[in-house]
């Protein structure tokens, strides 16, 4: 249910910047084709990051790293 949310919000961000590409086209605004490249430039980064891991310390009595070790 979390990925079809994602998903929907990034197509929102999208339709709301072609729209907005549109409006710029027809009234040629400089600050407005700047707003453009930041929001796309931002979506590109949303859509393309790796997910955050989220967990426990990397080192505990828990962790990989504990069951590696060797004994002495």
């Amino acid at each position: 249910m979390k990925s079809f949310s994602l998903r929907l919000v990034a197509i929102v961000w999208l339709l709301a910047a072609l729209s907005l590409v549109g409006w710029l086209i027809v009234n040629l605004d400089t600050a407005g084709w700047i707003l453009v490249l930041i929001t796309t430039g931002l979506m590109t980064f949303e859509l393309t990051r790796k997910p955050v891991r989220r967990g426990g310390p990397t080192t505990g009595p828990g962790s990989r790293a504990a069951h590696e070790e060797s004994p002495d």
